[in-house]
């Protein structure tokens, strides 16, 4: 139900239930969570990418479970409310949630890949990567307030920072599907491509990533998550030494050679 593709550099993570739009079951999700472990792990992974098989990103979570063998959790989620435990189901949703966060504290570049719906948990994983780029068939909805419910952890934080809280709290409470060109012009999407480009778009895309300079990037991105909360001397003594050590690094050094020498930089991503 996950494919891993590599090549170059690029990890492809691509949830492959067509047929469900590739909503997520928990088996899925577990996949997923440990593909971006190992992915953060292997030093042979310079850009992740994040994207679903056949017209879809993502639609949620399948409630249904999918057809896989049901738990404890899954089974009391199928009965009356009133044998709902909600410890248990909080337990298993912020379980979850460390997926949203793997994709957003990576050291490594990310890049969700849209093709048609990222509704619900699928909004949340695309809104967790650092880039998205879409094509011009997607759709967006948060798809919670009509489900019944307030939002998977973690998509309140990232939507507010990445649309604003005005913005996140109409998508929130109105809960209506989101064009792509909408999408583009709230800052929820970096791109908007053709459909049949998305692929070369994103690979494009990737490549820069994974022949760059590995270690400015995991700084970067280190410096951007501290600054999402703390003050502006708490994010410049994270940016400091972030700096520093890239400027002392081979990257850091072929970077000033190149330059002086009028050529393109090798970077070796140490």
């Amino acid at each position: 139900m996950l494919r891993i593709d590599d090549a170059e550099g690029v990890r492809t993570l691509t949830l492959d239930r067509p047929d469900r739009l590739n909503a997520l079951t928990p088996g899925l999700a577990k996949m997923l969570h440990q593909a971006l472990v190992e992915s953060g792990r292997d030093p042979g992974v310079r850009a992740i990418v994040l994207t679903g098989a056949g017209r879809g990103f993502c639609a949620g979570f399948d409630l249904s479970g999918g057809g896989e063998k049901p738990d404890a959790l899954s089974e009391r989620w199928s009965n009356e409310p009133v044998w709902w435990d909600p410890d248990q189901l909080a337990a298993r949703m912020l379980e979850d949630g460390q997926i949203p966060i793997l994709l957003h504290r990576l050291s490594k570049p990310t890049i969700a890949a849209i093709r048609g719906p990222a509704a619900g948990t699928g909004l949340v994983l695309a809104a967790a990567c650092d880039l998205r780029i879409a094509s011009e068939t997607a759709v967006f909805k948060t798809a919670f307030a009509s489900a019944g419910r307030c939002g998977d952890p973690g998509g309140s934080f990232l939507l507010t920072q990445l649309v604003g809280p005005a913005k996140a709290r109409e998508m929130y409470l109105l809960d209506e599907k989101i064009s792509a060109a909408e999408a583009l012009a709230m800052g929820l999407v970096n791109k908007v491509v053709p459909d049949d480009a998305l692929e070369a778009e994103v690979a494009k895309l990737a490549s820069r990533f994974a022949n760059g300079p590995a270690l400015a990037y995991a700084g970067i991105k280190r410096n951007l998550n501290a600054a999402e909360t703390g003050t502006l001397e708490e994010t410049m003594a994270v940016e400091g030494p972030a700096n520093a050590r890239a400027s002392l690094s081979h990257d850091g050094k072929e970077a000033g050679r190149a330059f002086m020498e009028k050529r393109a930089p090798k970077f070796r991503g140490y």
